[in-house]
C-alpha cells in the first residue's frame, strides 16, 4: 500500500470558507497529496473561485445537490489515492495534520483505524477562542467505540476528520446516502464491523468552526434530521441483532430508539416510524419508556417516566414545554471557548490567522481563466 492522500471535500454554497479549507490543505506539509472537491449544486462563485485559485484541484461537479454522503462517494471514485482524508468545507487543520496521521497510521498494528486529536475553534472579529483538545482512548473494545456511536449522549472523541481512512476500505464500504445527518457515525460503526478497530493516538490536530450564529434552518429541514437519526438507529438496531458480541450496545440502542420515539411523536411526519421505534426499543429489552436524555434529579425522573407510560407522548410534550419555561437557559456553546491560554494554544492560534490572512489576500476570481478539462459534472 503507498502513501498518497486524497482530500475529499464536499461543498454547497460555501466559496468563503471553502477557500480557506483549500489554503489550509494546500499547507500541508505532507507533500504526496490530491484534493478533490465535491461542488454538490451550488449556485455562487465556488466553480469560478476553483478555476481562478486552485487549478491543481479536482473538481467533481453536481448540477443539483445530492447531500454529503453522495458528495463523498463521487469523491471517493474521482480520488487516486491509497488514503482518504474528509475535510469539511469550513473547518480547517494543522499544517501538519495528515503527516502526523500518516506516520501513526504506518506505525500502528495491522487493521487499525488511527484517530487523531480534533477541538472546536470560533473567530470573532480578530481574535480565536477554543475548546478543549479531544482524542480518544488509546485501546479499547470494540463495543466501547460502537457504543460511543449510539448513545446520543456520548461525548464524542472520534470524528470523521480525525480519522486517515485506507482506500481498500472503500471497495466493500459507501457512504450511506440514505442518511445526511448520524451519516458519518453510520460509516464509523460500518469500519468496525468490517474488522477495522479504532485506536486513539495525540498526534495531529483538525480544528472544527463553531459559527458565531446557526445556520438559519427550515422546519423542513429540522424535521428530516429527526427523520434521518430514526433511521439510523433503525439501521443499527437491526444490524447487531445478529451480533451477539455486541449485545453490551443495548442500552445505547434503546436511549437512542426512545430519545427518536420522544422527539418524532410530536411531527406528523414522523408517525410511520413510531412503530418501528416501538418494536426494535422492545426487541431491545425496553420495558417501559423512559425521559431522555435522563434528568440527574430521581424525582424529575420519576415524574417524567410516569406522566409518558401513563399518558402518553402528548402528556410528555407539554409537561416538557411547562418545565422550559422555569429553565435556567444556559450560555451558548460559542461562549464557553476560551482564548489561547498555552504556547500550544497559540500555535493553533497563528496557524488559524496565517490561513484566515491568505485566504482574504487573493484576489478576487479570474473569469477568464479556463476551466480544467479534467473536471467532471455528474
Amino acid at each position: 500500500m503507498g502513501n498518497r492522500i486524497s482530500i475529499v471535500i464536499p461543498t454547497h454554497n460555501r466559496a468563503p470558507l471553502l477557500r480557506r479549507a483549500l489554503v489550509c490543505a494546500q499547507s500541508q506539509t505532507l507533500r504526496d497529496r490530491e484534493i478533490v472537491v465535491v461542488v454538490d449544486g451550488s449556485t455562487d462563485d465556488t466553480l469560478s473561485m476553483l478555476d481562478a485559485h486552485f487549478p491543481n484541484v479536482k473538481v467533481v461537479h453536481h448540477e443539483s445537490p445530492k447531500g454529503p454522503s453522495a458528495s463523498r462517494n463521487a469523491g471517493i471514485a474521482a480520488a487516486s489515492g491509497d488514503w482518504i482524508f474528509f475535510h469539511d468545507d469550513d473547518d480547517l487543520m494543522h499544517p501538519s495534520h495528515l503527516a502526523e496521521l500518516l506516520a501513526a497510521a504506518l506505525a500502528a498494528p495491522p487493521n487499525s483505524l488511527v484517530a487523531g486529536r480534533s477541538r472546536d475553534f470560533a473567530i470573532l472579529g480578530d481574535d480565536v477562542t477554543f475548546g478543549p483538545t479531544i482524542w480518544t482512548a488509546a485501546e479499547r473494545s470494540d463495543t466501547d467505540t460502537l457504543i460511543q456511536f449510539l448513545e446520543p449522549t456520548a461525548l464524542r472523541t472520534i470524528t470523521h476528520t480525525t480519522i486517515l481512512w485506507p482506500r481498500r476500505l472503500f471497495d466493500t464500504e459507501k457512504w450511506d446516502e440514505t442518511l445526511s445527518f448520524y451519516e458519518d457515525f453510520d460509516l464509523c460503526c460500518r469500519a468496525i464491523l468490517s474488522g477495522l478497530h479504532v485506536i486513539g493516538r495525540e498526534v495531529g490536530m483538525y480544528y472544527i468552526r463553531v459559527h458565531a450564529a446557526p445556520r438559519l434552518t427550515s422546519a423542513k429541514d429540522d424535521t428530516n434530521q429527526l427523520l434521518w437519526s430514526a433511521r439510523f438507529w433503525l439501521k443499527w438496531a437491526r444490524i447487531l441483532r445478529d451480533r451477539p458480541e455486541h449485545r453490551a450496545c443495548a442500552e445505547a440502542l434503546r436511549n437512542g430508539l426512545m430519545d427518536c420515539l420522544i422527539r418524532l411523536s410530536n411531527l406528523p411526519a414522523g408517525q410511520t416510524y413510531l412503530p418501528q421505534l416501538a418494536a426494535a426499543f422492545r426487541e431491545w429489552g425496553g420495558e417501559r419508556y423512559y425521559v431522555t436524555p435522563r434528568p440527574r434529579n430521581p424525582l424529575k425522573r420519576a415524574l417524567g417516566d410516569t406522566v409518558l407510560n401513563v399518558a402518553g407522548f402528548p402528556a410528555l410534550h407539554l409537561l416538557l414545554r411547562v418545565v422550559d419555561t422555569f429553565r435556567r437557559k444556559e450560555a451558548p456553546y460559542l461562549d464557553t471557548l476560551q482564548p489561547p491560554a498555552s504556547e500550544a494554544d497559540r500555535q493553533d492560534a497563528l496557524h488559524i490567522a496565517n490561513y484566515e490572512a491568505e485566504a482574504r489576500l487573493q484576489p478576487a476570481a479570474d473569469r477568464s481563466r479556463p476551466t480544467m478539462a479534467s473536471r467532471a459534472s455528474r
